[in-house]
């Protein structure tokens, strides 16, 4: 099968000559079939996007979990396989997979989120707020692997307390005051954090996580223990397993779906099982050798 490799120069910047020199490299070293496509601007990526409705390739998202869901929105509903070349702040999708879908072309689950999608998870409260802050998240005078960090710092900071949210799934409702809630497909989230050890992208269902409201000493301990997760101990959480939720509030807030912004008053979860194919070349991204 042909591969189709996404550069788009508006995101990578001076970064991209170097990207596009391995990838023909060690593309041609292993006999690919290879299409790179190099975007200038958003406006051309929505148009290569169009381009690939009605095709069969692999196509390999270039940069972070950002970049990798919207690419996954773009090609849900065709018959093109979704591939990445880690190169962003969290590389969380990659991070959680890669080691499970080695070789070859896997059936992956993903979650519909209203009317968007999600491979790797949702959350909602301060881990949005601290995922969408865009002073930190993409700041480019903050180096790439710490921005996430900076990011929870001071969103820990500045934390007051949590929001009230309502959480509907298989016929149980809950509304309470939380700091958190996460909905996890895959394993990692947050550039790191492990949040979910028991989810898989291919078992059909969702792992939702509902985190307590908590004062600030008692937060600053859990988010700690999230990167061995520890957090699974703690009495403040509750886990739940299932296929389809809804997360709703009495005014708009804001959620982060592998990395993207979201904001509305509610939110309806969806498991879509087998819902993409997905190919992970551990080995050919080793080739390439590529920093961020």
């Amino acid at each position: 099968m042909k591969y189709v490799y996404l550069v788009n120069r508006f995101h990578l910047g001076e970064k991209c000559d170097t990207i596009i020199q391995k990838l023909r490299q060690v593309s041609d070293a292993a006999g690919r079939e290879y299409d790179i496509i190099e975007n200038d601007s958003v406006e051309d990526a929505v148009r290569t996007a169009a381009w690939l409705k009605d095709k069969e390739y692999i196509v390999t998202a270039i940069g972070g979990d950002g970049t990798v869901n919207l690419l996954l929105n773009d090609l849900m509903g065709t018959q093109n396989v979704l591939s990445c070349i880690p190169l962003g702040t969290g590389n969380d999708f990659y991070r959680a997979n890669a080691g499970i879908l080695q070789k070859g072309i896997h059936e992956v689950d993903v979650i519909r989120i209203n009317d968007r999608y999600f491979i790797n998870a949702a959350c909602f409260g301060i881990d949005a707020d601290i995922a969408n802050d865009e002073r930190f998240i993409h700041n480019p005078r903050i180096p790439r692997a710490l921005r996430y960090h900076v990011s929870v710092l001071y969103h820990f900071l500045t934390y007051r307390h949590g929001r009230t949210l309502k959480i509907t799934f298989d016929g149980q409702s809950v509304k309470q005051r939380c700091a958190t809630v996460v909905g996890a497909n895959s394993q990692y989230y947050g550039g790191g954090y492990w949040i979910s050890p028991g989810s898989s992208i291919t078992d059909g269902r969702m792992e939702l996580y509902i985190i307590d409201d908590l004062p600030k000493l008692k937060m600053a301990k859990l988010i700690l223990s999230m990167k061995n997760a520890g957090h699974l101990k703690s009495p403040a959480l509750k886990r739940i397993e299932t296929t389809s939720a809804v997360i709703s509030s009495d005014h708009p807030f804001g959620a982060n779906i592998d990395g993207e912004t979201l904001i509305s008053d509610c939110f309806e979860l969806e498991m879509i099982p087998k819902g993409i194919r997905v190919e992970l070349d551990t080995e050919f991204v080793n080739q390439l050798a590529l920093e961020n």
